[in-house]
């Protein structure tokens, strides 16, 4: 189906290169599939971009901005929808699209000003780590002013119903998309530095408490044990960088665990090429995206059952889904897959694809016409 051309105005609280979060990812991919079908797209990033990074940054075929920091306390607010609307008058929006809750107050305010039609796209984290004090102020006025509201997955959407009594709530999940250039196995593992008798576990995550990769290191022992040659790579930044690293020097497994850092989205795919096994241990999850991608490779996956996961990978012969914090079940988990040696998942790929970018943008196109008519 063709669509026709519009002007769309994102706004988020967090774009690359400064997060490379799930949300930061999607609305950068969002943005890059909707300019590629002929809109018209800008992108409104709420907090101020740091000068040291400023070099990196290149928006391609949409526009990109980022505020400038509050002038004075207390305004926050205030100054966001100030510059968001004095952006919207400059670019004339047909729509204006928050990218999570907080943002959709500020797409909703901005929509009435400007007499454009707004969407609040609820991504999880928001909702899930909320207050009682956010969910009865920013959680409900973000979800019910806006004139159509969105949720990744149904999980999601049933907490907001319970937080802000919405009755129509759609589901519109994340999508991802491969990279336009793809190495071999054999390839990545050369440049990853894996050897051919090594297996590799990969693991990508905000290095933060409910990404659970504490529990992922209690639980590499007791596969060591029983495959000393075993690699963990864990690939991300953030504040337990220190203590997760005394903890793999506390357990003698310095020689077997890799912090990567933040890497690149192509890093992170040949990494994925590389690997024989991808977990993702957090204690919470409103999706989770590195699930599909690591899918769309063919590897097996290990996960745990929370949030919107048992909806984005249900549960199958190559796919795990374990309770959180378990350390042991993690382990026999990863050694059942290592049993079975490496096959290349033909399941696990053909399911991910069903969230590829080129199907879903179609989907948001059908929700801004719908609004336009």
């Amino acid at each position: 189906m063709l669509h026709k051309s519009m002007r769309i105005m994102l706004l988020v609280n967090e774009f690359p290169p400064e997060k490379i979060a799930g949300t930061a990812m999607a609305t950068k991919a969002l943005a890059e599939h909707l300019a590629a079908r002929g809109h018209r797209v800008l992108v409104v990033v709420t907090t101020s971009c740091p000068k040291a990074k400023r070099h990196l940054i290149a928006a391609g075929d949409y526009e990109l901005a980022w505020m400038q920091l509050r002038p004075l306390r207390g305004t926050g607010l205030f100054w966001r929808v100030f510059q968001a609307w004095r952006l919207a008058r400059r670019f004339k929006p047909q729509i204006i699209q928050g990218q999570a809750v907080s943002c959709g107050l500020l797409a909703a305010m901005v929509g009435w000003l400007m007499h454009v039609p707004s969407i609040c796209y609820a991504q999880g984290y928001d909702v899930y780590q909320s207050t009682s004090w956010q969910q009865r102020t920013e959680i409900r006025w973000g979800c019910l002013w806006p004139d159509r509201l969105l949720a990744v997955t149904g999980h999601l959407a049933g907490e907001i119903r319970w937080v802000t009594g919405a009755t129509d709530v759609q589901l519109l999940p994340h999508a991802f998309a491969m990279p336009a250039q793809h190495v071999s196995r054999k390839q990545a593992r050369a440049l990853c530095g894996i050897k051919a008798n090594e297996r590799l576990v990969f693991c990508v995550g905000r290095l933060e408490t409910f990404k659970g990769h504490d529990v992922l290191l209690d639980a590499w022992p007791g596969v060591l044990e029983q495959h000393p040659d075993a690699r963990l790579c864990i690939a991300g930044s953030g504040s337990l960088l220190s203590g997760l690293q005394q903890q793999v020097s506390r357990l003698g497994m310095e020689s077997s665990v890799q912090f990567a850092g933040h890497l690149s989205e192509s890093m992170i795919h040949q990494w994925m090429e590389a690997a024989d096994l991808f977990v993702l241990p957090s204690r919470s999850e409103p999706f989770g995206i590195v699930l599909l991608e690591a899918m769309a490779h063919g590897l097996p996956v290990v996960a745990n059952r929370v949030g919107g996961i048992p909806e984005v990978v249900p549960e199958q012969g190559d796919v795990q889904l374990l309770l959180p914090d378990d350390a042991a079940g993690l382990t026999q988990a990863m050694l059942s897959v290592f049993s079975r040696g490496f096959a290349s998942s033909e399941r696990n790929r053909q399911h991910a694809m069903q969230f590829e970018w080129g199907l879903q943008v179609e989907r948001f196109e059908s929700v801004y016409e719908s609004l336009s008519k």
